[in-house]
C-alpha cells in the first residue's frame, strides 16, 4: 500500500513532536493545550484528505499489510463501512493481554453470528452485533478503518466520554455494516501503561458506560433507531446500573448500592435485582 497519508497529531507534548526531515506524505497538527485521545483523532479525522481513515497509538504498531488488507477487505465490499481489525499482542504483558483478548473475542463473535465472507475469515456483522457490543467491546471493535464518508452516520468520537473507544464502535453498530478482519495485523502493546484501565478507576468506567447506555437508549425512544432495538437497550441499561449497584456492595456502601439498583430495577425487573436487594436489606 503506497497510496496513503499520515496525520501526526501532537497532543501537545513536550517537547514538540518534529519530523528530522520532511516527507511529502506526512504531516504533524499540534494542539496548543492537550485534550486526549478522542480529541486527537478527531483532529486526525478532519485533517486527512483520504478516503478511507485508520487509526494508530503512538505506542502501538501496524503489521506491514494492515493498511493494504483492510483496503482490499473494503474494496471487495462495498456495503461495509466499517472494518475492525483484529489485535496481537507484544510487550511484557503480552501472554495476560492475548489470553484475556482472545477469551473476550471468543464469547463476543458467539453472541455477535456474523458471517464469513471470505477465505481470510473475514466476517459480515448484521444487527446481533449492536447486542454484543452492548455487553463487552474487545480490543479489535476499538481498533476500526472506516470510511470517511461513512463518518455522518456514525459520528465522531465524543471527547467527554471516558469509554469513546466502545461508544464509538457501538455507533458504528447501530448505524452501519460493519466487518472484522481476524487476523491479528493491529500491534497492541501490553507494558501496563493504560491509565484509563487502572482497577482505581472501576466506578468511573461503569459511570461512563451507563451513560452510554441510556443515551442510546434515549436516541431509540426518539425514533433514531428502530423500535425492536428498545428493549434490547433496555436491558443493557439496566445492567449497566446493577453492575454499578454491585460495586457499590461490594465496596459496603449500602446506600449507593440501593440507589443503583432502584435505577436498574426501573429499566427492567430481574432475579439478580431481588437477589441483591435481598443481601442488601438483610446482610447477606
Amino acid at each position: 500500500m503506497t497510496d496513503w497519508e499520515a496525520i501526526v497529531v501532537d497532543d501537545a507534548s513536550s517537547p514538540p513532536v518534529a519530523l528530522d526531515e520532511a516527507y511529502k506524505n506526512i504531516r504533524i497538527f499540534r494542539h496548543s493545550n492537550s485534550q486526549g485521545g478522542a480529541a486527537a483523532k478527531n483532529s486526525g479525522i478532519k485533517e486527512a484528505s483520504g478516503e478511507i481513515i485508520a487509526f494508530l497509538d503512538d505506542d502501538d504498531l501496524y503489521d506491514p499489510t494492515y493498511l493494504e488488507k483492510a483496503v482490499y477487505v473494503l474494496d471487495n465490499n462495498p456495503e461495509m463501512e466499517v472494518i475492525f481489525m483484529g489485535v496481537a499482542w507484544f510487550g511484557s504483558g503480552e501472554e495476560w493481554g492475548q489470553r484475556n483478548y482472545d477469551e473476550a473475542m471468543l464469547k463476543m463473535l458467539a453472541e455477535a453470528s456474523g458471517k464469513i465472507i471470505d477465505d481470510a475469515g473475514t466476517i459480515l456483522f448484521g444487527e446481533k452485533l449492536v447486542n454484543a457490543l452492548l455487553k463487552s467491546v474487545p480490543m479489535a471493535f476499538q481498533r476500526p478503518v472506516v470510511r470517511k464518508s461513512a463518518l455522518a452516520r456514525i459520528g465522531i468520537y465524543r471527547d467527554d466520554c471516558l469509554l469513546w473507544d466502545c461508544d464509538w464502535a457501538i455507533s458504528a453498530a447501530l448505524n452501519v455494516k460493519c466487518g472484522l478482519l481476524q487476523e491479528g495485523l493491529y500491534r497492541q502493546r501490553a507494558e501496563g501503561q493504560g491509565y484509563s484501565s487502572r482497577r482505581d478507576r472501576r466506578q468511573e468506567h461503569l459511570d461512563s458506560g451507563i451513560e452510554i447506555k441510556e443515551r442510546f437508549l434515549r436516541n431509540a425512544q426518539s425514533g433514531l433507531y428502530p423500535d425492536h432495538l428498545i428493549p434490547i437497550l433496555t436491558n443493557a441499561a439496566a445492567k449497566a446500573w446493577f453492575d454499578l449497584a454491585w460495586h457499590h456492595y461490594s465496596q459496603r456502601n449500602r446506600c449507593k448500592a440501593v440507589n443503583a439498583l432502584w435505577f436498574s430495577e426501573r429499566r427492567q425487573f430481574n432475579m439478580p435485582n431481588l437477589k441483591l436487594l435481598v443481601r442488601l436489606l438483610f446482610g447477606r
